[in-house]
């Protein structure tokens, strides 16, 4: 048996592959960064926690480790090309470093096209690791049909939003949409190869389909009746991603460049395919069926997310003072007067209220206004609070100050019902606005000192 290091395992395909390894017998490690993550990633895991930028972090979780999977993908971020770019540099030298026997990539297709940005970096982040001394697997998958998974989130709340389809010119382009079950197969024979396998695989599902039949079908697999075509002339994959992210769980930066890899037919050019797995590959209708059950819990509802990375001349010191002082009579770097009344609303509404002031010295389970410290990092530089505001669903706010003189801030939302979603879609705008200025005056009050 092997023991595997998973990057990437809060994620759709690592939070299943973590399971399916450890039944196996494997030994099964996950290096997650932050304690929101962690809780998305199966106990069966022994977990530490670091960014994969970090070399250090990497070299210490890799120590003793067989094979690691590289499932890790920044998309939801401006600057997920070069972050994704460093993440491979830095795990390609760190396995050579430490004698892992096989390295295992899940990216996308390489269409004979001009790459989008996204697929781009997809490639790059697989030719970076190609480079290292350690053999590395390289499976190649378009769209995968899996709950959680961006584009199938996307491909499942388009097919649900309307009984009318808009149909722009990329509805026409093809791919082969693959189940999340034959991808983790395929991602766990890997640990119990007997020798160490490099070079491009393609994985591919049985069929292929333009994106509009992939539409009907989803539809038709959930009950619903054929969704009918609007032809759309005029079409902008950035204001498409921003009414995605009002009427999605994905977020308007990864919506934007999903919609602009779909420009092209996602058919994989790499030289080999993998065998199907025992019992045939999943058909598409089982795939998505499988995808679109009803999940297991109200807990297991998908997260909306908001991700916010400025950079700042501020150093990361200041920063993170600047971080820990936030609430009380400092404030909350934004528009005051909409923050009050947010306050006021949820007063009279029997909640927590805006001022319950905030401890000199921030530590685990104080209160900052209508917040609570669910976690804070000095070393890191993280500090995570929980909303105490009466919303139908968990809020949770997570501010760090990056070595790389940047600013990140993450809102994770977890609908409770319907009632969930909808205030999600509700209160967008107002979020953007106040949670937006927010992230920006947080960073001039650093760089003022």
């Amino acid at each position: 048996m092997s023991r595997c290091l998973v990057l990437g395992a809060s994620g759709c395909v690592g939070s299943r592959l973590v399971p399916v390894l450890a039944e196996a017998g494997h030994d099964v490690r996950a290096l997650v960064r932050t304690t929101g993550s962690a809780a998305r990633v199966p106990r069966l895991a022994d977990i530490r926690f670091g960014d994969v930028t970090e070399a250090c972090r990497v070299r210490a979780a890799l120590d003793g480790i067989d094979v690691v999977y590289h499932l890790v993908h920044s998309l939801g971020r401006p600057d997920f090309a070069q972050v994704d770019r460093e993440a491979a540099r830095v795990v390609a030298a760190e396995a050579e470093r430490a004698g892992v026997r096989q390295i295992v990539y899940l990216g996308g297709p390489r269409p004979d096209a001009e790459l989008s940005e996204h697929l781009a970096s997809r490639a790059e982040v697989g030719d970076v690791l190609a480079t290292a001394r350690t053999p590395a697997l390289l499976l190649e998958a378009s769209m995968i049909l899996g709950r959680g998974s961006a584009s199938f989130e996307l491909l499942r709340q388009f097919a649900h939003a309307s009984p009318v389809l808009p149909r722009p010119a990329w509805m026409s382009r093809t791919s082969r949409p693959v189940g999340i079950d034959d991808v983790l197969h395929h991602l766990s024979i890997a640990a119990a190869l007997p020798d160490p396998v490099s070079g491009r695989f393609a994985l591919s599902g049985p069929e292929q389909l333009s994106y509009f039949d992939l539409v009907q079908r989803c539809a038709r697999v959930a009950g619903l009746p054929v969704r009918i075509p609007v032809p759309v002339p005029l079409w902008s994959h950035r204001l498409a991603a921003r009414a995605a992210a009002l009427t999605t769980t994905v977020p308007a930066e990864a919506a934007a460049q999903l919609f602009g890899s779909l420009d092209h037919d996602l058919v994989d050019t790499a030289p080999d395919r993998l065998p199907a797995p025992p019992g045939g590959p999943t058909s598409v209708d089982n795939a998505l069926r499988a995808a679109m059950a009803p999940a297991a819990s109200a807990s297991a509802a998908e997260p909306y997310l908001d991700e916010r990375v400025c950079a700042t001349r501020a150093g990361t010191a200041q920063l993170w003072r600047t971080i820990t002082s936030v609430g009380g009579s400092r404030g909350w770097f934004t528009i005051p007067f909409l923050w009050e009344a947010r306050g006021l609303l949820d007063h009279l509404a029997g909640g927590a209220g805006l001022y319950r002031g905030r401890q000199a010295e921030l530590a685990c389970g104080d209160v900052v206004d209508f917040w609570t410290v669910e976690h804070r990092d000095d070393a890191r530089r993280r500090l995570v609070l929980r909303a105490d505001m009466k919303m139908p669903g968990s809020t949770l706010l997570e501010m760090s100050a990056e070595t790389a003189g940047s600013y990140r801030q993450r809102i994770s939302f977890v609908p409770r019902g319907p009632a969930g979603h909808a205030y999600w879609r509700l209160q967008k705008p107002a979020h953007d606005l106040v949670f937006g200025l927010m992230a920006r005056n947080l960073v001039h009050a650093a760089e003022r000192g």
